[in-house]
Formats: structure tokens, sequence, C-alpha cells
């Protein structure tokens, strides 16, 4: 069973066949022998382990290099801790001229998450996180919060982005954006379609956040824990994603952590987290920062909109 450890340690699991015995047995009666060949390192900041099981061993190797590449690439695209990434331009000199084709579709879908959820879900709120940042740094000293937390405010809102393949532009000078609410599910699809792509059948890729092709090797779906479902061992994932968030995550203080209610401009606190199942990685994860941010009689109508997802909430 694998357990969600967000950014810890993030995992690959993949077979080239779909397994209808369990692999020992598969493995005895096969003429031809599956191999195992894995790969340890750093991907997206946090420890890795990617494993795949084919027959050709070179091919396997020669897979988990593409799926490195892929993650190494994304992040140049992605990461706020790479000031050379695309993200990292974007938010400082605010236009960012021929943007990457991966980094427009993404502000798309998040803006389109944006207008279903009534912004709860928005990228713009990087300056809430920086006004937290500054009032915390000082031995955690709050004094001056409310007053960056004003300042930031007026910074965030999604409708200030112009989104074209020409050029992303911010309508407002020091706004900024963060993708850590959505970019972790969509590079995490884009390793499930390489490998599926690739001719992988039984895969489980753990980027931050789960998705899947098949179920598990030993001919059974695959099993993922969180501490924070209630009454519930598992989720049971075979061909769909899932995604957590909680103020687990990155925390200033008992009470703030990283992930803001815009209307009040501070860390929502309605819920302890939240975990929602869908069809892909990256909708499952923007959508469970909508909900963990959104207040309990407004989420019906996000649901509304997604009836095919999963909501677990504790």
């Amino acid at each position: 069973m694998a357990k969600v450890s967000r950014r810890k340690f993030l995992t690959i699991t993949a077979s080239s066949l779909a397994l209808a015995l369990p692999f020992d047995k598969l493995k005895a009666e096969s003429k031809e022998e599956i191999s195992k060949t894995s790969w340890k390192g750093i991907a997206l900041g946090a420890k890795s382990n990617m494993t795949l099981f084919h027959k050709d061993k070179d091919y396997a190797k020669k897979s988990l290099d593409a799926c490195i590449l892929e993650i190494k690439r994304l992040e140049s695209i992605f990461s706020l801790f790479n000031k050379n990434s695309s993200i990292s331009k974007l938010n400082k000199f605010g236009v960012l001229k021929n943007p990457p084709k991966e980094l427009v579709d993404v502000l798309n879908f998040a803006h389109t998450i944006s207008i279903n959820t009534k912004g709860a879900f928005d990228v713009t709120v990087q300056p809430l996180w920086l006004a937290h940042e500054k009032a915390f740094k000082d031995k955690g000293n709050t004094r001056n919060l409310k007053k960056y937390i004003k300042k930031a405010s007026k910074l965030v809102s999604y409708k200030n982005i112009i989104i074209t393949q020409e050029e992303i532009r911010f309508k407002i000078k020091d706004m900024k954006i963060t993708l850590n609410g959505i970019a972790q599910g969509y590079i995490t699809d884009s390793i499930t379609n390489i490998l599926r792509q690739k001719g992988f059948k039984n895969v489980l890729v753990d980027l931050g956040e789960f998705n899947s092709i098949g179920g598990h090797k030993d001919n059974r779906d695959w099993n993922i824990s969180t501490p924070y479902l209630n009454d519930i061992d598992y989720l049971k994932l075979n061909n769909n994603a899932m995604a957590s968030s909680g103020g687990y995550g990155t925390r200033f203080s008992k009470e703030y952590h990283h992930l803001f209610d815009v209307k009040t401009g501070t860390s929502a606190n309605y819920i302890k987290a939240v975990t929602v199942k869908a069809g892909n990685a990256m909708l499952a994860d923007a959508l469970a920062t909508a909900f963990f941010v959104t207040p309990e009689n407004k989420r019906n109508k996000i649901q509304k909109i997604y009836p095919n997802i999963e909501l677990y909430i504790s």
C-alpha cells in the first residue's frame, strides 16, 4: 500500500504487462524473464525512486531516462526555486514572450478552474505567500501581518493575467504566480503518458500527486492510503488519479499555512485536509486546493460542475 508523502519521496512503479496472474507466478511461468530496473535520485526537489518491470532491461532503462529528462525539462518551466525557469522570469518581469506551450496550457487550465470555483483556486496568490513569509520571518511576529496582507491582496486576481501563445502578461505591476497547486499534477500526468506510450500497462506514478495505468502488478488495484481519510483505510486507483491538499505542507505557525482563502487573504482553516479522485492528476491537484480553501456552504456548487470526481474531506 502506497502512502501519501508529498514531495518527500516520489515514486514511479510500472510493469510492461497487464498481468492476469500474480507477478511471481507469471515470472515463473513466462518463457521470458521479467527484469526489474530501478533509479534513485532527486526529482522535483525530492528524493525519488522509480522502478520499471520489463522483459527488455535496456528498454526499461531508456524509458526511465526519458521520464527523468521530462521531469527536469518541466522543472525548468514550472519551478519557483529555479531562477531561470519560465515562471521565475514571468514573476520577475511581469511578461514572458514566446512562452512554452506547457505553461500556456497549464495557465489556461488554471483559468478555467478559477472561473468554475469562483476564484477559490487562483494562481496569483504568491504575493500572499510572500506576505506571510515576511511577517513570520522575525521569530513568528505577526504584528504587521494584516498590513502585509492588505497590500498583497491588491495583487491577487486570476483575471489580471493575459494568456496568449505569443506572450503571458500581468496587468498589474508586482503580480506573481505560483503553480504549486497544479503543476505537480501536470507533471504527474506527463510522466504517466510517457509510460503509457511506451507500452507499460501497470503503472503508479507518485510525484506529489498520483496517477495510474491499470492496476498493481499483483492483479489488484493500487491501494493508496493517507492519514487524513475518515473511516477509510485507503483509496483504490485503476486508470485514474488522486491528489490531497492540506495545511500540513508548509506552515508558518500552528494557525497559518500556505493555502490561502483569497477572500480573507490568509490561511484557510475550514477543514484539516481534502483528497480528490479524478480522471487526471492535474484536475485532482487543482480541485484539492480549491476545495480546501472553500467554505462548506459553497463546496456543493463546485461538485456539481465536476460530477465525476470523488471528494473526501476531513
